[in-house]
């Protein structure tokens, strides 16, 4: 199956879980967000929601700055 994260395809495996999607793409968790179908997902809720085909994400990075 396909994921679309930030306009980009990446092919992910059935079942595949928020959580292991990020941890797949090596990025650490502080200072990113994720949102699905403009939703931001809470961290606490990456591990219990699973990926469906075709599902667009948005992933933003915190940025400092003023």
């Amino acid at each position: 199956m396909e994921i679309i994260l930030n306009d980009k395809p990446y092919p992910v495996k059935d079942s595949t879980t928020l959580a292991a999607f990020v941890e797949s793409l090596e990025l650490k968790q502080e200072g990113i967000a994720i949102a699905i179908d403009y939703n931001v997902v809470p961290k606490d809720r990456w591990a219990k929601t699973v990926l469906t085909d075709k599902m667009e994400l948005v992933l933003i990075h915190a940025v400092s700055g003023g």
